[in-house]
């Protein structure tokens, strides 16, 4: 079933806006200005701006928060915002620093008036500790003196600087918000901040902090005509898989889904072959190069069935594709840190913006055919082609994605 040229598409119906609140168990928020930022060569400097300009107060949280280039910009913003009286709070996951050199630049941060926490900290002499090993804080956020917030995948490392600024160059998407929801979005902070303190190892001095900065700070107003609601997830809620589910399910014309590590469950899976069956036209545009090799196999592993369902897949051509987004219909956008893998959507905090918006739509759209006219089209008759030692390699791989 498609819907009229002129017609309002059905996913900003009321009814489907409502059953989309339902799945995230979040309240739709209506007076939204949203941003769409592209890189980090965009991305960065609207944080870095955000940061500069509060006033009373910064919320940062990131996976991964590095000790290089990029890290010590970050640090030396959120320093003087500390240093110029605002409550500054960083949360970071000491397990996602793991993957880059140098370690974090969060520690250094703890000398400072800044208060930095780490999420779950693992420790030799701390063996309960590693009951938690799995579940990770793998969401990306800055709020701004609760007026706007950042959500996206980009973590805070030179892997997202600009490749001409000497960075890797690696292809992502964050959102600005403004309006209503960045009060959820501090709500969401101020979760994953008390989960922190009460796995932290050494006591923190501040045990009046939780709600200050919210009661402190006016109630954010509508700043445009985006609606917007928080897809959060975390350790067996699954909300961002039934809600891909969902909008598959629903969708009359078009998905078109960017993902880093798509090794998605059977619910999604199923719901993207049935939206292609029935003639939704589905693209999807995934690493040609990972950074975990083994979870691109694993991926590639599924394109047999996609592509014999007629879903499109494109493989990007640059360094990295990291975005996790998702348009459907032109109405519905959703930007963040959930890959499609069982990490993300069954083990890891995850944290996600949805946007009903056609404006906003149009936007995504537009970058995801700009996307397109950089990667490589696989076509069913090429598949059919590929070695039988890359055949081997996927199955291979395939026993070890429940763990990626």
């Amino acid at each position: 079933m498609t819907t009229a040229a002129n017609s309002t598409p059905r996913l900003l119906a009321p009814e489907a806006l409502a059953a989309i609140a339902t799945i995230a168990q979040a309240p739709m928020r209506e007076g939204h200005d949203v941003r769409i930022l592209r890189d980090g060569a965009l991305t960065f400097p609207a944080m870095l701006a955000l940061i500069r300009a509060a006033k009373r107060g910064v919320c940062f949280e990131n996976f991964i928060f590095a000790n290089d280039g990029t890290g010590e910009r970050f640090a030396k913003a959120l320093e003087s915002a500390a240093a110029r009286g605002a409550s500054v709070r960083v949360l970071y996951d000491p397990m996602g620093t793991l993957l880059v050199r140098g370690g974090s630049i969060a520690r250094r941060l703890k000398r400072s008036r800044v208060r930095a926490r780490a999420f779950r900290p693992v420790g030799a002499l701390a063996p309960w500790s590693w009951l938690h090993l799995r579940h990770r804080d793998h969401r990306k956020l800055l709020i701004g003196d609760q007026l706007g917030a950042v959500v996206g995948g980009l973590c805070v490392a030179d892997n997202w600087a600009p490749a001409e600024r000497g960075g890797g160059g690696w292809r992502d998407t964050a959102v600005m918000v403004r309006g209503p929801a960045v009060a959820d979005l501090q709500l969401a902070f101020e979760r994953m901040w008390h989960r922190a303190r009460a796995t932290a190892r050494v006591a923190d001095q501040d045990t009046r902090l939780t709600m200050e900065l919210p009661r402190a700070a006016p109630a954010p107003v509508p700043k445009g005509d985006a609606t917007v609601v928080v897809v959060g997830d975390r350790p067996g809620t699954r909300r961002v898989a039934a809600m891909y589910a969902w909008l598959a399910d629903h969708a009359e014309q078009t998905i078109e889904l960017s993902d880093a590590y798509m090794i998605a469950p059977r619910p999604v899976t199923q719901a993207l072959l049935g939206a292609a069956r029935r003639g939704v036209r589905v693209r999807l545009l995934l690493p040609g190069r990972n950074n975990h090799p083994i979870a691109g196999l694993a991926a590639r592993r599924m394109y047999a069935p996609l592509l014999d369902a007629g879903v499109e897949i494109h493989e990007w051509d640059g360094v990295m594709l990291h975005a996790k987004t998702v348009v459907v219909d032109g109405a519905i956008s959703m930007i963040g840190s959930s890959n499609l893998d069982p990490l993300s959507l069954h083990r890891n905090y995850e944290l996600n913006v949805l946007v009903a918006d056609l404006a906003t739509g149009a936007r995504m759209r537009d970058l995801f055919a700009q996307d397109l006219a950089l990667a490589s089209p696989i076509t069913p008759v090429e598949w059919r082609r590929r070695p039988r030692w890359a055949r081997l390699a996927e199955w291979l791989a395939g026993w070890f994605e429940w763990n990626l």
